[in-house]
């Protein structure tokens, strides 16, 4: 039975690290930050692209994976203060965090704390920190003992690697790139047969999916939106009997990308 309703739901944009897709970019991105982490041969990783690529989700993944065997720190926004980013690491080794001792002593006891152990700090959306935060993490990622990935969208990262706090710092730069199209057929057909729709996961074929990648350019998020939206035309369809489009057709495929503003329809 197809069952359209319960397969949009796996193409929400949300971020779940229960089913990891294997793609071609998020791969080589996955070993390239676990092997720097485990080597520790970089105080800074930034992990660089273009929005709705994948940056948050295989951050997600591989703080899942790192902080089974030591302590990390993630950070989904950019919005906090210093003192706020020392609490955190207090909290993470359970040291009692005092707020009304002086920033700089703070960061002394927590340096000591933390000396001889390895510690991973996860920034998302990091092109959104301020100067002030920015030389945080520069003065932190010195002492060698905390180590950070950042996030951030490939045009303003571009931008904040030349700045001082970075520019002469030993550091490791990641690009995370788009799906390739013969990646977008086995992304569809593994999630929904993952998730027991595998009905519904056969009537993709090769054609579709190009014509899903030229619509999303190959953006991962623009990919999910795009399926989210195709399943609500398929769940109608059959709803209201139109037989019709109950199956994946050209006309749905551009009702969809109209929808999701792929196609400009002025």
């Amino acid at each position: 039975m197809r069952d359209f309703d319960a397969a949009k739901e796996l193409f929400k944009d949300t971020i779940n690290t229960d089913y990891y897709f294997d793609s071609i970019s998020a791969e080589i991105a996955r070993n390239k930050i676990e092997e720097a982490i485990k080597e520790r041969n970089a105080p800074l990783i930034f992990v660089i692209g273009d929005p709705g690529v994948g940056k948050s989700y295989i951050l997600r993944v591989i703080n899942s994976i790192i902080s089974q065997s030591q302590l990390t720190v993630f950070i989904d926004h950019p919005f906090f203060d210093k003192r706020d980013l020392l609490k955190m690491l207090y909290d993470a080794k359970e040291l009692p965090f005092d707020k009304d001792i002086n920033f700089n002593t703070l960061k002394d006891e927590l340096l000591k704390a933390y000396e001889g152990t390895n510690h991973t700090i996860f920034i998302d959306e990091a092109q959104l920190l301020n100067e002030e935060q920015f030389e945080l993490i520069r003065i932190m990622s010195d002492t060698k003992v905390f180590q950070f990935v950042l996030s951030m969208h490939k045009e303003e990262g571009a931008v904040i690697l030349q700045k001082k706090h970075f520019k002469s710092r030993t550091k490791i730069v990641i690009e995370y790139g788009n799906l390739e199209e013969t990646e977008i057929l086995r992304y569809i057909q593994s999630s929904l047969v993952a998730h027991t729709h595998g009905e519904i996961a056969s009537m993709f074929s090769k054609n579709e999916a190009k014509t899903i990648g030229r619509y999303a350019k190959g953006n991962f998020r623009t990919i999910k939106k795009f399926l989210y939206i195709l399943m609500k035309l398929l769940s109608y369809a059959k709803k209201h009997g139109l037989t019709k489009h109950q199956k994946i057709n050209s006309c749905l495929l551009t009702m969809a990308a109209l929808d999701i503003g792929l196609i400009n329809d002025k």
